[in-house]
């Protein structure tokens, strides 16, 4: 063979290998799957709901995330929440669980939610409707009259559903919790796990206003503490991101922080309570630390029971001005009772990194 061929020869070789490399180096595509607000109609929802999870289950995702809201009124008790931790059982991969206003924050004592079920199929008694007037009081609603014990139920939750540093699931994962890993030893619910080259996260941030009732010191007290463990948790996430060299970062939450509208030089949407709400600290830190980050963040809520794929995040978009926090995407999933959930497609190798698909 002549000189020439070999050399010839050597440059295909080095061509093939070159792409063998590249194709070797390309990040694997995966998905996972976002839902939340689950079987709100007690117990007609469950078996459309176990349709949804044997789809999910047949789709393989890598692990869902469900953000809250695993019923719409139901008697707050343990029994009860067992019941769910039996349904998310039923989920052969991983599933990360992070609670809902619905499962705590709105739970009302049983004799008043026995007489509001029985108000809403149109049978209620004279008695029903004395207690149902009462509750609506001003002197009853300011004393939260009608209101179970929410922090009880907020530990319950903490007790039954994240026992250990593990996903739920028929086949579990690890996760890391930050009550192993900072001062806040109670937040047992806020986790964060990496999956080729990802980091996911989850904080405790319901809807309902995120607990903060200024009639209960007790419970604007731990809205207040909450709120600084979940400000924590985004910047050791964001941390964490950048220290890995991450290629994005996934946050998911329960409370939709955003209303209709334009927003300001802050945000693109208005934030529900404005600046002195209960949401502003933690959209702010999203923001903050997302756009320092640099990569594609995607937020994923559920709360207001409508798909949608945005960035309120985004603001000074024109013709004269590059936005800013453009990289950070907000998923809004669907909700009861509309029960599907969203396929989440991750491709690092692109720019936009997320792809977002209905699965019902």
């Amino acid at each position: 063979m002549s000189r020439k061929t070999w050399f010839q020869l050597l440059i295909v070789m080095t061509t093939l290998l070159s792409g063998a490399v590249y194709q070797t180096a390309r990040a694997e595509t995966f998905s996972f799957v976002a839902l939340g607000d689950t079987a709100y109609n007690l117990p007609n929802d469950l078996p459309t709901y176990d349709a949804l999870i044997t789809t999910i289950n047949k789709a393989k995702p890598a692990f869902s995330i469900h953000v809250g809201d695993t019923w719409g009124a139901n008697v707050c008790n343990d029994d009860e929440q067992k019941k769910v931790l039996a349904v998310f059982g039923k989920y052969e991969q991983p599933i990360v669980y992070t609670p809902g206003d619905n499962e705590w924050v709105d739970c009302r004592k049983p004799e008043v939610l026995a007489a509001y079920l029985r108000f809403v199929s149109h049978k209620p008694t004279p008695e029903d409707m004395v207690m149902l007037g009462k509750a609506r009081s001003f002197d009853d609603s300011f004393a939260l009259g009608s209101y179970d014990d929410g922090l009880h139920r907020l530990a319950a939750i903490r007790r039954i559903f994240f026992a250990t540093a593990q996903s739920l699931g028929k086949h579990s994962m690890a996760v890391t919790r930050q009550s192993d890993v900072s001062e806040f030893k109670d937040m047992v619910e806020n986790a964060r796990w990496e999956h080729d080259g990802v980091i996911f996260g989850t904080i405790n941030m319901p809807g309902s206003n995120n607990d903060f009732f200024v009639n209960s010191e007790a419970r604007a007290l731990d809205a207040i503490r909450r709120t600084k463990a979940d400000v924590a948790w985004l910047k050791a996430l964001f941390t964490e991101a950048k220290a890995s060299n991450a290629k994005a970062v996934v946050i998911g939450m329960q409370a939709s922080m955003f209303d209709e509208g334009e927003g300001n030089e802050d945000f693109g949407r208005p934030i529900r309570g404005g600046q002195n709400g209960p949401f502003w600290w933690i959209a702010s830190a999203i923001r903050d630390f997302g756009s320092a980050f640099g990569k594609p963040v995607l937020l994923i809520n559920g709360d207001d029971h409508a798909f949608i794929v945005d960035k309120p995040f985004r603001v000074g978009s024109s013709e004269t001005e590059a936005p800013k926090h453009d990289n950070i995407t907000r998923l809004q999933v669907f909700g009861a009772p509309d029960l599907r959930a969203v396929r989440v497609t991750v491709d690092t190798d692109t720019p936009w990194v997320f792809g977002f698909a209905p699965l019902y």
